[in-house]
């Protein structure tokens, strides 16, 4: 186009001449270091400057004067880091000023003096450490002011208070610890805040004083650990609340007031492990809840009183063990349920069945207990099968016997409750007997050995039968059992060596009497 002119990598200064049809010049990936001061003054038809991607390290004051019909200048990605008061002087038609994506450290008071008519002001993505008071005291047209993505620590508490047109104000990604009181105090129409990113660990009461207007509100990925009471009172007009990956471990009992325009809120990866009763009982429009990545073990019925519209809920990464029966009775709207990934072992017989309009839940990453008490949940999955939308399998993690199996590759009658059996008892009863001996040999011998011979099986069976029993036993049952498994074994020690000690004397007796016998017939 005629009116467009681009400069590429083979230029290193900015002429000083132009086309006078030319109204936007471009340099882009050029060699250009310096603008001095006064360099387009023989171009005052210029309506847009834009410097890319060059090596630029030094602005000049005066560096844009003549040219007073200038709409726009933007300067991004270079590795200037200092932009001096007075670049911008005479430009009192610019609208719009990017200076993202460069190395700039500081912002100095009357650096925008005379700037009536910009509306907006990109700051984003540079080193800005320190912002002198007063810096933006003359935009009174201001509506979108980005200062993303910088250095900040602090702030001064009137830094905005001239810029009552603003509407759209980005702090996010800064080293914000805290926000001073009456920051936002003049800034009745601020519609876009955003201050995720930071370190905030408290936020006053009284931040905000203009809420009528006020429609995303951002304040994730900080510090908060609570919030003040009834602090989301009267925003009429809130579209976004992002409250997610804080370090929040309680709510208080009032937090939202009616809200008829929120649809989504999001606390996600914060460290909640209740909520008071009716938390969200105003917050009637909201249709995603996002609850995740918390420390929930259980959740009560009245947490979901009043969001009655809620289609989506999603609970996944916590630590629930188990979950009521009429949890989800008040939200006939569900469509999507994600309870993956956390400690529950079955789930109520009834659970599902006021969410006639379900189509999506997860489920996996539970530690199923694969047992009668898992049938109705195991009946669901199987007539629902089109439902379940988990990115992987549900799985068995007890009995030790399925644990690893899929529970939709299961039949049902695997889901059985074992029961022990009865406790039983194993009576031994050893009969011994005594032999007199004999004036035969071979008969007192027979008798002594015979009760060795025959018993010894007959007390291996018994101890084996009677340890087994115990093993399928309560602890305490085997406790009782063990004692009795030892007193069997005492009276059988006792019984071998009784038995061994009249084997001896059976022999030394039998001895004897062959010798008196001898004794007897020599005498004869």
């Amino acid at each position: 186009m005629e009116h467009q002119r681009v400069f590429d990598a083979s230029t290193a200064d900015i002429p000083r001449l132009l086309d006078s049809q030319v109204t936007e010049v471009f340099f882009v990936k050029s060699q250009i270091t310096a603008i001095p001061e006064g360099v387009f003054n023989e171009s005052a038809q210029l309506e847009k400057v834009e410097i890319m991607d060059t090596p630029l390290v030094s602005i000049e004051p005066g560096a844009f004067e003549g040219l007073v019909n200038l709409r726009q200048i933007e300067i991004s990605n270079t590795p200037i880091t200092y932009i001096p008061v007075g670049v911008f002087r005479g430009l009192g038609n610019l609208e719009r000023l990017v200076l993202k994506h460069n190395k700039v450290r500081r912002l100095e008071k009357g650096l925008f003096d005379g700037l009536k008519n910009l509306n907006e002001i990109q700051l984003q993505i540079n080193e800005i450490e320190y912002i002198e008071e007063g810096t933006f005291d003359d935009l009174e047209s201001l509506t979108i002011l980005h200062l993303a993505k910088n250095n900040l620590t602090t702030l001064s508490s009137s830094l905005f208070s001239n810029l009552k047109k603003l509407q759209i104000l980005r702090l996010y990604e800064n080293h914000l610890a805290s926000l001073p009181e009456g920051i936002l105090h003049n800034i009745p129409n601020l519609k876009d805040f955003n201050l995720e990113g930071n370190k905030i660990t408290e936020l006053s009461p009284s931040l905000f004083q203009h809420t009528a207007k006020l429609a995303k509100l951002y304040l994730d990925r900080n510090r908060l650990t609570g919030l003040p009471q009834g602090f989301f009172v009267g925003f009429p007009e809130l579209k976004t609340l992002t409250l997610d990956k804080n370090e929040l471990t309680s709510l208080p009992p009032v937090l939202f007031g009616e809200m008829p325009k929120l649809t989504e809120l999001n606390f996600k990866e914060n460290n909640l492990s209740s909520l008071p009763n009716g938390i969200f009982s105003a917050l009637k429009k909201l249709k995603k809840l996002d609850l995740s990545r918390n420390n929930f073990e259980t959740l009560s019925v009245e947490y979901f009183e009043g969001p009655e519209k809620l289609t989506e809920l999603n609970l996944m990464n916590n630590r629930l063990k188990s979950l009521d029966a009429a949890l989800f009775e008040r939200l006939a709207s569900l469509s999507t349920l994600r309870l993956a990934n956390n400690n529950l072992q079955t789930l109520p017989e009834d659970i599902f069945t006021h969410l006639a309009k379900l189509t999506k839940v997860n489920l996996n990453g539970n530690p199923w207990n694969c047992n009668c008490k898992l049938i109705h949940l195991y009946q669901w999955m199987k007539a629902n099968s089109d439902k379940i939308k988990s990115t992987s399998p549900e799985v068995c993690e007890r009995p030790e016997d399925l644990k690893g199996q899929e529970i939709m590759s299961l039949t049902e009658d695997q889901l059985i409750c074992r029961t022990h059996p009865p406790p039983t008892t194993t009576t031994t009863t050893t009969t011994t007997t005594t032999t007199r001996p004999t004036a035969t040999k071979l008969r007192t011998t027979q008798t002594a050995t015979t009760p060795s011979s025959t018993t010894a099986p007959t007390t291996t069976t018994a101890t084996a039968s009677t340890t087994t029993t115990c093993t399928t036993l309560p602890t305490t049952v085997v406790v009782v059992c063990t004692a009795v498994i030892s007193s069997i074994v005492t009276g059988l020690i006792c019984w071998w060596k009784n038995t061994r000690e009249r084997r001896n004397l059976g022999r030394r007796i039998s001895k004897n009497s062959v010798l008196n016998n001898e004794i007897q017939l020599s005498y004869q």
